[in-house]
């Protein structure tokens, strides 16, 4: 486990930390920064070492990058007399929300979720947008048509899909870290058909990026209008692209691009 105090005026022992923020989406930085108004002791958490550097420059709180499980999760609450948890995670992260519930209840402590509500799209007449519930009957779905140059947004987690479509030109844009880059070298994946930029965007630069990689159908899992969807459906219904919306991506997906 790592465990960082960013330079404050005051020392660890002095803050008096009851709340533990499950983080991991732009929530957990709107409920942290809700606390550090209110100037309550806080611990923020993140399961990637791309999250834990972001929440380290952000906040002058301790943040700690660890991937919890129910036995870590449990004597991590226990060791930082931790009275509430605020789950912050990514809709589809549901084995970290189950824990947390648990241990939550077993420990008798407050439980108090902040996950995102996934709204449905307005799509409205855009008779170019294909829904599909995973990722490889994306596709499967892709291979029956002529798309040449597909663009998946759906992070790096899941990357098999790429040697099912070696007679493509397939882009991703994931993360900017060097885990998501591992990942999409040993996918197979050329580097210029890496494009690593942290999200939510645009529709202004999504439009951009599409333009300039000349894709022709974008692929994006349903995260909702936090996490960017609604722009990225603009900005290939402006394109005039093919968009897949991906409604069940891998439930431990965190990535948000």
């Amino acid at each position: 486990m790592l465990l960082f105090l960013k330079d404050v005026d005051i020392s660890w022992k002095e803050i008096v930390i009851v709340i533990l923020v499950l983080g991991g989406t732009t929530e957990a930085f709107q409920k942290a920064e809700e606390l550090q108004r209110e100037g309550q002791g806080f611990i923020i958490t993140s399961a990637t070492e791309y999250g834990y550097e972001m929440f380290r420059r952000r906040f002058g709180s301790p943040v700690v990058n660890i991937r919890f499980t129910e036995e870590s999760l449990r004597e991590f609450v226990k060791e930082h007399d931790i009275r509430k948890i605020i789950d912050c995670t990514h809709p589809y992260a549901t084995v970290i929300t189950e824990l947390a519930r648990r241990v939550s209840e077993e420990l008798h402590i407050e439980y108090e979720s902040a996950i995102r509500l996934i709204e449905n799209p307005p799509v409205g007449d855009y008779d170019r947008l294909v829904r599909v519930s995973a990722i490889h009957d994306a596709v499967r779905w892709i291979l029956g048509q002529d798309i040449k140059r597909p663009l998946f947004t759906t992070g790096s987690k899941e990357l098999s899909f790429v040697r099912n479509l070696r007679d493509r030109e397939v882009f991703v844009r994931v993360l900017p870290s060097e885990e998501s880059l591992r990942r999409c070298r040993e996918a197979g994946l050329k580097g210029q058909n890496i494009i690593a930029m942290h999200g939510p965007f645009s529709s202004e630069l999504n439009l951009a990026l599409i333009r300039q990689f000349r894709v022709d159908c974008l692929v994006t899992k349903n995260s909702g209008k936090v996490g960017g969807l609604f722009e990225k459906i603009e900005a290939a219904r402006e394109a005039g692209i093919w968009c897949i919306l991906v409604d069940s991506p891998l439930k431990e997906e965190r990535e948000e691009v």
